[in-house]
């Protein structure tokens, strides 16, 4: 079962304060305009929130809720339109039995006609200055009755009355002199609307305004405005105040940095939004309570009895985070006695994942759904494979880690698994000790560098000095299970569902086209490179990973091996591929290399950062002295490098 990634009234994260709070406010203040923020990063949760308050409100008959989604409206000619239609048209329908709400409301769209000019410019400009209709808009609805004329012969009467009520539209406000007027108008017409429906209240709640283009966004926000004084009525918008704030930047260049004390940016949205509430990022001790709530979720569905009590457990115990006490392993058990096991080792992962997760994802509850959907897809994977027993669910966590907040050294990792014996990884077997040696140093009175020194070569001394400077993997390295006796391989192979959810006759195309790459003739290389070029990303990430497994298996460097002419083909033409070749080479001891790889990059790489990390890499190769040829090699080709990548 999966962890639905949508909002919810099911609160998990204690939001339910915060929700409580914006409706007892809305309840106190029913008689004014009130505008209300629900900020926090993508993710955070502000969608949650605002259905928290929809379900709130839900039992307050003489209030009308109205829910808005910016976003789906994204691309519609005048956004601003959009927002006041939709919500006339959805209040008539709420109360379309109350009195003459529903012929009170087709009046007043009728009196929003004038917004559709706001793409218009200067039309609109010479209509708002002076209340006539411009000569451009005279044109314009010309235009349209001369087409409904020229189509009369093929269209039915109705429809030829609708476009022509429609072209008329434009031209019917000549009782109001001004915009100002018309808008005075309009606010008078909806409060008497209200009236009518018998609401004490209207609430609109705004959501995902952030994901909305800049034009978009201010555009509903000026919609909002118009609102603002009309008693009655209450906006609770949801938005990342970044994201809004860079709106109005974009939208207004021309605008001052700051006026006042404060960037114009953040006057502009504080002065739509009257009372703002910002959601917190997760702490640690919040992120083991909801990964151990969504996991249980996932495992007896959030309508089970055991499950319920264990979320009110949790919503106590974060009422008081000072005290941390947190939900124990044995509330846990209880949730199910059928399935203790299951959810014993639910409680051990979210204990040992849940700091790390915490630092990974800055508490952003999107961002831990995501990860544990993941883990669970691939958990799903290994089943469907018939390996479930070589995947364990937190060894797999882990590694899940390294790969989402550290993603070279992950791709070491797997590197190093693909190539030793029984897929254990060496030098991550020695880190581990190493972190254990600093740990518990009354255990070895050796220090774990001359340990190394004793029974590593010195690039694996150098490997793990580099991940031992890395703070975050002396972190991740300290979490059980150790991973170094571990056979990654089963990890690796998992990881890599791209493959997996291949058709099986486009697996079959690729192992042929993989083929055909890799042999070291350029002539049947150069054959398919118009098939290389037609390939999907995901093909192209199938192919470029099966070559780079052929590659690293054969070991010797010292001729240009077969498969790696291949893999260049591939990086010349799927440019985000360019750099993991370039890592691929500077991962190779230097000292097993022929000079063979420093030719041919000038018609691989096309990225400049490419080009600038194969820089980095010859003056890597030019510094060393365990291979002569190499050294010389470089150093001959470092400077047309270093004058522009060539």
């Amino acid at each position: 079962m999966l962890i639905p990634d949508h909002e919810t009234a099911v609160d998990f994260l204690n939001y339910e304060a915060i929700a409580g709070t914006a409706v007892e406010l809305l309840n106190g203040n029913r008689q004014r305009a009130i505008s209300i923020g629900i900020h926090g990063d993508w993710g955070a949760g502000k969608s949650s929130v605002l259905k928290m308050i929809e379900e709130g409100l839900s039992r307050e008959k003489d209030v009308a809720c109205l829910w808005f989604n910016g976003w789906a409206f994204q691309g519609f000619d005048d956004a601003k339109t959009v927002l006041i239609e939709a919500i006339i048209s959805e209040l008539a329908r709420q109360r379309s039995s109350c009195g003459k709400v529903k012929d009170m409301a087709s009046d007043l769209l009728k009196r929003v006609d004038w917004l559709k000019l706001a793409k218009r410019g200067s039309s609109l400009a010479f209509a708002a200055a002076t209340g006539i209709p411009s000569p451009d808009l005279l044109n314009s609805v010309l235009q349209t009755l001369r087409s409904t004329v020229e189509q009369a012969k093929d269209l039915s009467p109705d429809v030829i009355e609708a476009q022509l009520a429609d072209a008329a539209s434009y031209l019917k406000d000549a009782e109001v002199s001004s915009v100002p007027d018309q808008v005075h108008q309009f606010r008078e017409d909806f409060s008497k609307l209200l009236e009518e429906a018998k609401i004490e209240q209207l609430v609109v709640l705004i959501d995902d305004l952030d994901r909305c283009l800049p034009a978009t966004a201010i555009d509903t926000l000026e919609a909002i405005r118009l609102f603002l004084f009309v008693p009655k009525t209450a906006f609770v918008i949801g938005a990342d105040e970044a994201m809004i704030e860079y709106a109005v930047r974009q939208h207004f260049p021309d605008l001052p940095v700051a006026s006042g004390p404060m960037p114009y940016a953040r006057n502009y949205l504080e002065k739509l939004i009257q009372v703002p509430f910002r959601i917190p990022a997760l702490g640690t001790h919040e992120t083991r309570a909801y990964v151990t709530l969504l996991l249980v979720e996932s495992l007896v569905g959030d309508d089970h009895g055991g499950f319920r009590q264990l979320l009110q457990k949790a919503k106590d115990d974060l009422n008081q985070p000072w005290l941390g006490n947190g939900i124990n392993q044995a509330e846990v058990a209880d949730v199910d006695s059928t399935r203790k096991d299951e959810l014993i080792g639910t409680f051990v992962l979210a204990q040992q994942i849940g700091p790390i997760l915490a630092e990974g994802t800055k508490g952003n509850p999107r961002q831990i759904k995501r990860f544990l959907n993941a883990l669970l897809v691939r958990q799903a994977i290994a089943r469907a494979r018939g390996f479930a027993d070589r995947v364990g669910q937190t060894a797999l966590a882990k590694l899940m880690l390294a790969e989402r907040f550290q993603p070279d050294f992950y791709e070491d990792i797997v590197r190093m698994a693909m190539i030793a014996e029984e897929g254990k990884v060496t030098e991550l077997h020695l880190f581990e000790e190493r972190m254990r040696g600093e740990g518990e140093k009354k255990k070895s009175a050796k220090k774990p560098e001359a340990e190394a020194e004793e029974t590593t070569e010195e690039r694996t001394r150098e490997i793990i000095d580099k991940w031992f400077e890395r703070d975050w993997l002396k972190s991740w390295a300290s979490i059980e299970p150790a991973l170094g006796n571990v056979d990654l391989r089963p990890y690796a192979f998992v990881a890599r569902d791209k493959k997996i959810l291949s058709v099986a006759s486009d697996i079959g195309g690729l192992d042929g086209l993989v083929d055909k790459l890799s042999g070291t003739g350029d002539l049947a290389i150069r054959s398919v490179e118009t098939e290389i070029k037609a390939l999907q990303p995901a093909e192209a990430r199938q192919v470029f990973d099966m070559l780079r497994e052929r590659v690293l298996r054969q070991g010797n460097y010292q001729t240009e091996p077969a498969g790696f002419r291949g893999l260049s083909i591939i990086a010349k033409h799927h440019l985000p591929f360019q750099s993991e070749l370039v890592s691929l080479i500077g991962s190779i001891d230097p000292s097993s290399l022929g000079v063979w790889i420093v030719k041919g990059w000038n018609e691989i790489l096309t990225r400049p950062e490419a080009k600038q990390q194969f820089g980095s890499v010859l003056t890597h190769w030019s510094g060393q002295d365990a291979n002569k040829p190499l050294k010389r090699a470089a150093e001959k080709a470092l400077p047309g490098w270093n004058k522009g990548g060539r």
